[in-house]
């Protein structure tokens, strides 16, 4: 299977989500204010599990792994806690919560295939916590279509990329995160050191420094991306890029909620 976890996911209602919720900020305050707020998320984790099953909550564990897999590649993922099967928890000690910690519990949403998650931070104050839901199902994540209209298969190594793209999407679905389609390529390229490479930046006689930049071979690099607004800005800007980096091509890969767009970028 592409993905695994080995739970068996419930569905929870409105209403029992938000008792179930309640009884755990209660708990997770009760920590801070007995802990402080200068532990790491380990500790907090931990005895918030603990809590949570002396206070008779269903079903706690931690570090609930899930697998992501194709052919002999895998890697895996660890949620800090997952309630009644029903609820992922993820716990932080960090100035504040940011869009990577809620794009974090989602992609753990998705390949878990649920819908409710909650992001509690210990660092603060006072504890700073934030839902996080999605209607997308599983069977939705499937439901993609590829536009490969300016998608250039110009040398091997671009039939190479595209193929193995849609060789994962096929497998994983969409809405994931992108570190993962990074992951799997430098995998089947060989390693991270095969794929990020310095290359030097000059503009005219001036040498401006190095800039690592994934690579598909000397003279074509490769862009993945989750932009859902303003691609046409975003394509002008790799444009630049690739005229100041004196690169040939960019092939760009880009999720666009159901939409991946494959296109080339030239100078």
């Amino acid at each position: 299977m592409p993905i695994t976890h080995g739970v068996e996911i419930k569905a929870i209602s409105d209403e029992a989500f938000y008792s179930l919720d309640y009884k755990i900020m209660g708990l997770a305050f009760a920590i801070q204010q007995e802990f402080g707020r200068f532990w790491n998320e380990t500790i907090y984790q931990n005895e918030l599990a603990h809590r949570c099953q002396k206070a008779g909550v269903a079903n706690v564990a931690t570090e609930v792994p899930i697998g992501v897999s194709y052919n002999d590649f895998s890697t895996f993922y660890y949620v800090d806690l997952l309630v009644d099967n029903a609820v992922v928890y993820e716990l932080k000690a960090v100035k504040t919560l940011s869009s990577e910690h809620r794009k974090q519990a989602l992609n753990y949403l998705f390949l878990l295939g649920m819908q409710r998650a909650k992001l509690i931070n210990m660092q603060p104050a006072s504890v700073e916590h934030r839902f996080v839901s999605t209607r997308i199902t599983s069977e939705k994540r499937y439901a993609f279509v590829i536009d490969d209209a300016e998608w250039q298969n110009g040398d091997e190594d671009s039939i190479w990329l595209k193929q193995l793209m849609t060789n994962f999407v096929k497998e994983w679905g969409v809405f994931l995160g992108i570190n993962l389609f990074y992951e799997a390529i430098n995998y089947f390229r060989g390693g991270e050191e095969k794929v990020i490479k310095k290359i030097e930046i000059n503009h005219g006689s001036n040498k401006l420094g190095t800039q690592k930049v994934h690579m598909l071979n000397p003279d074509i690099a490769f862009k993945i991306s989750s932009i859902t607004k303003g691609e046409t800005y975003y394509e002008q800007d790799l444009r630049q890029f690739i005229r100041v980096a004196s690169l040939k091509a960019l092939q760009w890969i880009n999720f666009n909620h159901h939409r991946i767009v494959f296109k080339t970028i030239f100078p």
